[in-house]
């Protein structure tokens, strides 16, 4: 049984005075969605039928939110406050890490649920979480937040990454990233292969040939920076074009990206975009901002995760991606109407204003509801989810 969804307000091209982009032209339409699809959009008229009818509010209609950097495994969210323990390496912060998730009072179903209902509430309809498979914990925590994603059919979509957090050689977790992937997980992720693997060759060939193996994208971790960071993405970038895995690699933080100048930094971030290897960011405020608009300006394809949401590596974290997004704008000095819009790519992976409706008949009817008047305010004022639809259902409302 379909239903419409109407008086929701959608952008369809800029308005400009002269040269000046001065806002947006917008249009109300109803949609109407059947089989989790748009199956129809046409201009807001009253309809005489006999299908339930929603009323949209003229509220603005803008395309899921994705979260793509979280981690389900991690989160002290629901439990009492602990500060972050001493560490004076990565090492010893993940070696800390596991007794310390292993005596909170909550279980892991618990912790992950805190962050996908606080997330939700920001309009986010899909996840990518890394989650921790190597020895010392083998499949435990997958197999856990698997069982606990059942309560969630329906609700959102999601991405597992097979995340030998502990060193893909120094915790030799290769059988266990190997038996993940087998049983669930979507990609294979990584960390440091220069710096903590000791072998970047070696560590970066057993991802790769996982990542062959079992036909899945990658998402490596890496913090590495100066020349260590710039052999690990020169073996990235090989290993790309040798293994044909362009649109199949993506890398988490890639702080070493400025430490690149001159003719070599121009090459190397089009080699990124040729070769179609993402980048995925948190914007931190701790002084390694990655160059991630000039990245873009070449091609590279970005996109934003919230990573820590209180955890054992950091008090801080929200939850709220939005809150990403306006900070990125507000770093790299996005003050234009058309600028504002086009950051809405970074959490939506989509342009909402372009020659094209973002929005198509067939399309998946997964998207939100802002009380905004465009995507330009939405994410310099931060405006307000009312409500936030997946395959044609309303899982979060105010």
């Amino acid at each position: 049984m379909g239903k419409w969804l109407q008086n929701v307000k959608i952008e369809t091209s800029y308005a400009k005075e002269g040269e000046f982009v001065s806002g947006t032209n917008t249009q109300l339409v109803d949609l109407f969605i059947e089989n989790g699809k748009v199956s129809k959009i046409q201009n807001h008229k009253q309809v005489e039928d006999g299908y339930e009818k929603i009323d949209g509010r003229k509220y603005l209609l803008l395309p899921g939110i994705r979260e793509m950097h979280c981690h389900f495994d991690k989160t002290k969210l629901g439990t009492n406050w602990q500060p972050i323990t001493p560490a004076n390496s990565i090492i010893e912060r993940f070696t800390k890490e596991i007794p310390e998730l292993n005596t909170l009072e909550l279980p892991l179903s618990e912790r992950m649920k805190h962050l996908i209902d606080i997330e939700m509430q920001h309009g986010v309809s899909f996840f990518r979480s890394h989650i921790d498979v190597h020895p010392k914990v083998g499949q435990k925590f997958l197999q856990q937040t698997i069982e606990a994603l059942k309560e969630y059919q329906e609700k959102f979509a999601y991405q597992l990454v097979a995340f030998p957090q502990h060193g893909m050689l120094l915790s030799n977790a290769y059988k266990d990233v190997q038996t993940a992937l087998a049983n669930g997980a979507d990609l294979i992720g990584g960390v440091d292969p220069t710096v903590l693997d000791k072998n970047t060759e070696k560590s970066l060939y057993y991802t790769f040939d996982l990542a062959t193996k079992f036909n899945v994208p990658i998402d490596i971790h890496v913090h590495e920076r100066a020349e260590e960071g710039k052999k690990t993405f020169y073996e990235l970038l090989k290993l790309t074009k040798e293994s044909n895995w362009q649109n199949k690699v993506t890398v988490s933080h890639a702080f070493g990206l400025n430490d690149f100048r001159g003719d070599e930094r121009k090459e190397f971030f089009q080699e990124l975009a040729d070769q179609q290897i993402s980048i995925i960011s948190s914007v931190p405020l701790d002084g390694v901002i990655l160059p991630l608009e000039e990245l873009r300006r070449y091609g590279v394809d970005v996109s934003l995760g919230c990573d820590n949401v209180y955890d054992s590596w950091s008090p801080f974290g929200d939850g709220n991606i939005l809150e990403k997004l306006n900070r990125y704008a507000e770093i790299f000095g996005i003050t234009t109407q058309d600028g504002l819009t086009d950051c809405m790519e970074l959490v939506t992976g989509k342009k909402t204003v372009g020659e094209n409706l973002w929005l198509k008949e067939g399309d998946e009817a997964t998207f939100i509801l802002a009380d905004s008047s465009c995507s330009a305010e939405f994410v310099a004022r931060k405006s307000t989810v009312c409500t936030s639809y997946y395959k044609g259902n309303a899982v979060f409302s105010l």
